[in-house]
């Protein structure tokens, strides 16, 4: 397959990711929202605080944590601030993802500054989410692993400008 079919296939798949990116994004923002509104409906109708958590998995235990060393509001406000957050900075990271694959889509070449720039950033916000997820050793795991692939994309930037250059 020569290099042009290649640079379209890449552009065109990007383009499809760029949408589902945006849809990813949407969908994380009002779910940051419908949490952070689950605050105020927490306070304004204390029903809500029945609802049954039993701690049989990773988000339930986290809650039974919570509650176990606050009392039932507290907990629930904890526990929906956390959640409001991650919900922003998953936004924000699928947000600098899209970014990522319009600039590819619409740039002549994958291997721009700007997309470096974007990769550091998402391998910046991804350590953050993964650590207030996972723990320290995943975060630094999935930094390293991201940051290396915008060291990849510079050292890509470098060798398009010597064949700019050429041509």
């Amino acid at each position: 397959m020569n290099k042009e079919i290649k640079l379209a296939n890449l552009k065109k798949t990007c383009k499809v990711f760029a949408i589902i990116s945006r849809i990813l994004e949407v969908v994380s923002y009002v779910g940051a929202a419908i949490s952070a509104a689950s605050i105020i409906a927490l306070f304004t109708n204390t029903k809500y605080l029945g609802v049954k958590i039993d701690g049989t998995d990773q988000i339930d235990s986290f809650f039974v944590f919570l509650r176990e060393h606050f009392n039932e509001t507290t907990a629930w406000v904890i526990f929906l601030v956390i959640l409001t957050v991650l919900l922003l900075l998953a936004g924000l990271v699928i947000r600098k993802v899209g970014d990522l694959f319009r600039n590819i889509n619409k740039e002549y070449s994958p291997f721009v500054p700007e997309n470096v720039r974007l990769i550091k950033v998402i391998a910046v916000i991804f350590a953050v989410v993964t650590l207030i997820e996972i723990g320290v050793i995943p975060a630094l795991m999935t930094g390293f692993v991201i940051w290396a692939i915008a060291l990849l994309f510079d050292y890509g930037c470098e060798l398009q400008n010597e064949s700019d250059e050429i041509l």
